[in-house]
């Protein structure tokens, strides 16, 4: 049950073929306890009975080996019974190195055979995962609209000529606004001065972000302050930062700093995609922020994806229901990051030199999402 798998009830049918077979101490039900004194008639009748049983979809055969009953023989047995073709049969042989003799014979017969019953119950339940995987309604990714494809390859083609493998913030954020993705108003600023007069443009309270070619995550070096209230505080935080910023990172070249209004909603989360060499794009989602390294709760699909599919990243993860409300926070708007999932999904087709992109975080309001960082890299131009 802890794998996703159900023991269902033995038909009456089952129950009254069986009972005959084992003494009054045996339990005849599911599971089927045949007590110590089974023996390898017993497994193969017991299983017989099992597979044909119209509530049963695989049997899982448990042998410990008693005294007098050789597992080659219990082997034996179980291969003999396993004559129904629509049902799966994995087998459990409980001692030392697995019992040798029995498992040899039971994989020359293409049954799947582990040492412990946990195991075989998250094997069952992976191939049950893929199964439902495999046979759920087949979904055709649509391009959305509003996409302006000419732009962002405009973007690509001049960080490429100038032979950079990272995009800027900006370049960044930019590339996402081109295929319909909202995202922060940003201002990158040289100095304090054009830092106050673009904070003043924006509105307070504000984020001051490092710009530097050099650092990706940012608030690992304390390259990012949030909730500035006004212009003091900012010409306080921008030489905090830059002192703290070169003291944990004095090889990285540091060219100003990005403002940014202080974006609020529901939840931080990440979407993000990394070219396989195999799969191709493989979408990424989970929960953001500085949790998404600790958690690790995220989910892959390859691009393209659908909107059902965007759908199902989200309810994939294990914390998901954050996006629903929790503690005073209203339900994030699901449609909206599903969306963003879907453009950043058509965004890694249409340009394969696209090797690496995070959306993180994308923070999902109450009506909407907007991306407030993004890190893209590319393959250089050979």
């Amino acid at each position: 049950e802890s794998c996703g798998l159900e023991l269902g009830e033995l038909s009456a049918a089952t129950v009254e073929t069986l009972r005959p077979l084992f003494p009054a101490e045996a339990s005849i039900r599911n599971p089927l306890d045949m007590i110590a004194s089974a023996t390898p008639a017993g497994y193969r009748a017991a299983m017989t009975a099992l597979l044909a049983d119209p509530n049963i979809d695989a049997v899982v055969p448990i042998f410990v080996p008693p005294y007098g009953v050789r597992q080659e023989d219990v082997a034996e047995a179980i291969v003999g019974a396993t004559g129904h073709p629509a049902k799966t049969v994995l087998a459990v042989l409980m001692g030392r190195r697995g019992l040798p003799h029995g498992r040899a014979e039971l994989q020359a017969a293409h049954i799947p055979t582990y040492i412990f019953p946990e195991s075989a119950a998250r094997a069952l339940g992976a191939l049950n995962r893929q199964r439902e995987w495999a046979g759920r309604p087949e979904s055709v990714a649509e391009r959305p609209s509003g996409i302006n494809a000419s732009r962002a390859r405009e973007i690509l083609q001049r960080v490429r000529a100038d032979g950079r493998e990272h995009l800027t913030q900006d370049e960044s954020l930019a590339l996402l606004h081109a295929y319909g993705v909202p995202v922060v108003t940003s201002a990158e600023v040289a100095d304090v001065a054009s830092a106050e007069a673009a904070a003043a443009r924006l509105g307070y309270p504000v984020v001051l972000k490092i710009s530097s070619p050099d650092i990706i995550h940012k608030s690992d070096v304390g390259g990012i302050v949030a909730g500035i209230q006004d212009a003091s505080a900012l010409r306080t935080a921008w030489a905090t930062m830059h002192r703290v910023v070169a003291e944990r990172a004095p090889a990285a070249k540091l060219v100003g700093g990005i403002v940014q209004p202080m974006i609020t909603g529901e939840c931080e989360v990440i979407v993000g995609m990394a070219r396989d060499h195999t799969f191709g794009p493989l979408l990424m989602f989970g929960i953001g922020g500085i949790l998404v390294e600790i958690l690790h709760d995220v989910v892959f699909r390859i691009a393209p994806v659908s909107g059902a599919e965007a759908e199902s990243m989200l309810q994939g993860i294990r914390s998901g229901a954050i996006l629903d409300g929790v503690r005073g926070h209203h339900a994030a708007d699901r449609a909206a990051v599903a969306d963003v999932i879907v453009r950043v999904g058509a965004l890694a087709v249409d340009f394969p030199e696209i090797q690496e992109l995070d959306v993180n975080p994308l923070i999902a309001r109450r009506e909407g999402a907007v991306a407030v960082d993004a890190r893209v890299r590319v393959q250089r131009r050979a």
